[in-house]
């Protein structure tokens, strides 16, 4: 029963993914011209069918949510005049064809890896915390937890990265660029979990932030991806001021779970890290 329910999610996503896409192409990109009257934003489903060279019936299957499978062949066209990225085409085909995926890992161990915990003491005193695949907070270094208000692994509003975004009145003040910060965590996140969306941990992540949030259900709504960039992000200082720091996500190799570190450089220091034996050649 859970995997069918699971199976039905997928469909729904890869529909509403798909009309989100449509929807925010200019037929001008195709040569289509509207005139002044028609009021429906993007392309129709049946230019996009027309487009890829499929049934507009079964192009509107797949907008439904409703049992199909589509070739390789078809995504790549429906990739080409839906005009996606190169990370949003791989999102198309993760939804699409989650067989061609290898097996989804379970959800690790909550407790925090020592060996991860270890190299967040080496990476002070850059700031950087750790987190699991349902980005929750697994560990972090001091300076992290100066930074960002500490945190609390029993208290459900704060062990979470997204809840910290939306739910947490001190997060929202904390970053100078809130809104763009927001938006491309939430871009992340949808491509991150692409292969286990329907999991239990990762449900009980997004479930009480659409019913806790109108913006966040909202945005999630707005279907977007993105993969992980390397930028910066302005960070609002106790006097008001505001510091820079380049951001970087790393995927640590050997740990034996999906574990991610997100390390802070303040802006013009070096990313200098403490000696650590166990690190040492």
């Amino acid at each position: 029963m859970l995997e069918r329910t699971g199976v039905a999610d997928r469909r729904k996503e890869l529909g509403g993914f798909l009309r989100a896409m449509r929807e925010r192409v200019e037929p001008a990109r195709h040569g289509i011209s509207t005139g002044t009257r028609r009021r429906a934003s993007g392309l129709l489903r049946e230019e996009v069918a027309l487009l890829a060279g499929i049934s507009a019936t079964w192009y509107t299957w797949l907008e439904q949510g409703r049992e199909a499978n589509p070739s390789a062949q078809v995504l790549n066209a429906l990739a080409d005049v839906l005009k996606l990225l190169p990370v949003e085409r791989e999102h198309l085909f993760k939804l699409a064809k989650p067989e061609w995926l290898p097996e989804p890992p379970r959800a690790g161990d909550p407790s925090p890896d020592p060996w991860i915990a270890d190299l967040l003491v080496a990476l002070s005193p850059n700031p950087a915390y750790a987190l699991n695949r349902a980005w929750d907070f697994v560990d972090w270094n001091d300076e992290a937890s100066v930074l960002f208000g500490g945190f609390d692994p029993d208290d459900p509003a704060k062990r979470n990265l997204l809840k910290r975004l939306f739910l947490d009145p001190a997060w929202r003040v904390l970053f100078a660029d809130w809104e763009v910060v927001a938006r491309s965590a939430i871009a992340q996140f949808r491509a991150a979990t692409v292969g286990y969306a329907a999991a239990a941990d990762i449900r009980a992540v997004l479930d009480p932030l659409k019913a806790l949030s109108q913006e966040f259900d909202r945005q999630w709504a707005e279907m977007r991806v993105e993969e992980a960039p390397v930028w910066s992000k302005g960070l609002v200082g106790p006097s008001g001021e505001v510091v820079t720091y380049d951001y970087f996500m790393l995927t640590p190799a050997g740990v034996g779970k999906e574990t991610t570190i997100s390390l802070y450089r303040k802006r013009g220091e070096s990313l200098r890290a403490r000696p650590s034996p166990r690190l040492s050649p």
